[in-house]
């Protein structure tokens, strides 16, 4: 037997079902209204520097807790509004804190060290009654640029037209390794044209050399010159050193063609006028 529902009943269930919905999912848009906005890591960074962590987040409606800061999954920074000191440190390698100038939602790094990079999360948790956490993660990259530009060598110095060139650049030690580029005449050179090597030291600071190898071909002088350039770059730091080079031969190399021409002139002239004096 078929049990039917009476109509107050029957219009009844539906509303009850929208209305426990909508209790939910006001509950639900609620809970999750705590959220991370963005995690600055100004990355990569340059050891001896400092910088600024900062986490932007947004409570909504709730109550903040704790804001914890890591590196690698080691907590080295927390603040908690509640608590007595608010900020508290947690030693952590390559982590130096300057607290006067960190925050609920910021932390400034000093002295920054090769161990200063790493992944670095900020956490966020929210107070009774739902204790809610979230978190995000970025890298920080620390780099140590070379302290000179790079040094150019050069196998002799004095060239003729037609003289293989052969320089070697070497750059200063940083971390990580410089790309090395050459540039004959501010083009930038084939790489069939240099060979590429790098030494890590003891430091674990690393450096580059770089040799050059080029013909002096008239199509590659300017004036009789040709400039070259190594450039040393480190994520965004460059460093550059330029020679120029003369090729003592370009202005004999002229001089002997044009005898060259004068002595064919006059041979053809000569050969000439002896054809003449024998006709008559």
């Amino acid at each position: 037997m078929t049990n039917v529902l009476p109509i107050k009943a029957y219009f009844l269930e539906p509303l009850l079902f929208l209305m426990m919905t909508s209790i939910t999912a006001f509950g639900y848009r609620h809970h999750i209204s705590l959220k991370i906005n963005l995690l600055h890591v100004p990355s990569p960074a340059v050891a001896g520097d400092s910088i600024l962590l900062s986490c932007d987040y947004d409570l909504g409606n709730e109550t903040l807790y704790a804001v914890k800061f890591y590196k690698n999954m080691g907590e080295f920074y927390r603040y908690v509004p509640e608590s007595y000191p608010v900020i508290k440190i947690f030693r952590q390698p390559g982590v130096d804190v300057d607290v006067s100038k960190s925050g609920n939602s910021s932390v400034y790094l000093r002295n920054l060290t090769l161990e200063s990079s790493g992944n670095y999360t900020c956490q966020v948790s929210t107070d009774q009654p739902y204790f809610r956490c979230v978190q995000t993660t970025k890298q920080l990259e620390v780099v140590v640029p070379p302290s000179d530009g790079p040094v150019l060598t050069e196998e002799k110095s004095d060239y003729e037209v037609g003289d293989n060139v052969s320089i070697l650049c070497n750059s200063g030690k940083s971390k990580p390794a410089p790309d090395l580029k050459w540039y004959i005449n501010d083009q930038l050179a084939k790489s069939h044209l240099y060979d590429k090597e790098t030494v890590v030291h003891p430091d674990q600071l690393e450096s580059t050399s770089l040799a050059l190898r080029f013909s002096l071909k008239p199509d590659v002088l300017q004036n009789g010159k040709v400039t070259v350039k190594c450039v040393a770059t480190v994520k965004h730091i460059s460093a550059v050193t330029s020679i120029e080079i003369t090729a003592s031969g370009t202005l004999r190399a002229d001089s002997q063609n044009c005898l060259l021409c004068a002595c064919a002139i006059i041979f053809f002239l000569q050969s000439r006028l002896m054809k003449k004096v024998f006709v008559h």
